[in-house]
């Protein structure tokens, strides 16, 4: 996982703080199933809750579990440095 980013659980109430202060930039926040994850830069401390290790973030980090923007998530798998899907690669042959 890429050092210069981290991703961590953050509370709803945090999210607000943040959103009013102005500060959630320059995280990135995905909402799960489970809650609220936040891709920060490492040292940031936006989220207020653990942060995941590299195989919980890419077990999390799963259009299966985050809702929205696939594009979103791509870019936070992205910038963790964890491999991004493409769905329609496999979908059209590509790497075979």
């Amino acid at each position: 996982m890429n050092t210069r980013h981290q991703v961590r659980w953050i509370s709803r109430k945090r999210v607000d703080a943040l959103r009013r202060s102005g500060t959630l930039r320059p995280g990135l926040l995905l909402e799960s199933f489970n809650g609220y994850l936040i891709v920060e830069p490492a040292g940031s401390n936006l989220g207020d809750g653990a942060v995941l290790s590299p195989q919980e973030a890419d077990y999390e980090l799963q259009e299966v579990w985050v809702a929205g923007s696939k594009v979103k998530l791509a870019e936070a798998r992205r910038l963790l440095g964890l491999e991004v899907e493409h769905p329609m690669a496999e979908l059209i042959g590509v790497g075979d």
